[in-house]
């Protein structure tokens, strides 16, 4: 039910937030050098409100969760759309932000880096236990926070991603809660994907952000332990291969990933 009402809410939202972007020359080349709007993944916000309102009328899952998960949501977003709007790509990569922050210069990626890191605190304290899950959950919800912006690199490719991780979490097991809330994200990237993957639009940095602090949230209230620690390994060599080398080139050398990657593009 959630799936469809946010596919619907999203389907209604795109072309008025579509249109504001372009009326507001909030636009953005994208890698073949064509002008096209910026910024469209702030439509989930909206569709987020909508739907986990729904949540908390019926009250059918916690409303403490359901608050972190917006709380989360609306902060990055905030984040994302200044990143969007006013950032730059002179300064690239957790290293330069970082040194830039050392140098008194603050960034957009550098605010991104520390209030995502930040929120991922707050949302881990909020939900752990003991201490080893606080340090757990922080970890997992601030990588996975960064994680769909280091691949949203072209056209279609951040979704797939999201779709991917989306499926596989699906399979370890998820909560009744988080289940939920995926689906109301599902419901919005189904809807929003074609456009994405044509190059008509770019769910920008609020797009990606709120895609990944989604991921996250809903990784560390479903997992073990165990399933955790798997996932940051992994999510630790992805974010050290990215500091390093191109994952767009990795992904044109892997006949795979570079299938998955052009598929319906």
């Amino acid at each position: 039910m959630l799936l469809v009402l946010s596919s619907i809410s999203t389907y209604i939202l795109i072309p008025y937030v579509n249109s504001l972007l372009k009326k507001a020359n909030v636009l953005r080349r994208n890698y073949n050098n064509q002008l096209i709007p910026v910024g469209l993944g702030i439509t989930l916000i909206p569709v987020l409100i909508i739907n986990c309102g729904i949540l908390l009328a019926y009250r059918e899952i916690s409303q403490k969760n359901i608050l972190i998960f917006m709380t989360g949501n609306l902060t990055m977003a905030f984040i994302g759309i200044i990143d969007d709007l006013i950032g730059n790509r002179d300064t690239l990569g957790f290293k330069g932000h970082i040194g830039a922050l050392l140098k008194g210069q603050l960034t957009t990626g550098g605010l991104k880096a520390v209030m995502g890191g930040l929120m991922a605190a707050f949302i881990s304290i909020a939900i752990s236990k003991t201490i080893g899950q606080l340090f757990y959950n922080t970890i997992i919800i601030a990588l996975t926070t960064n994680l769909i912006n280091l691949l949203d690199l072209r056209p279609g490719r951040g979704v797939k991603a999201f779709f991917l991780i989306s499926l596989l979490f699906l399979m370890l097991g998820l909560s009744n809660e988080s289940k939920l809330f995926l689906y109301i994200v599902l419901g919005y990237t189904l809807v929003y994907f074609p456009m994405d993957l044509k190059g008509k639009s770019m769910m920008g940095d609020v797009g990606s952000n709120t895609l990944g602090i989604s991921l996250g949230i809903i990784a560390a209230l479903s997992f073990s332990d165990t399933i955790k620690l798997i996932i940051i390994l992994i999510l630790i060599i992805i974010h050290l291969i990215a500091e390093k080398y191109s994952l767009t080139r990795i992904i044109k050398r892997v006949k795979i990933f570079n299938y998955f990657d052009e598929l319906g593009r």
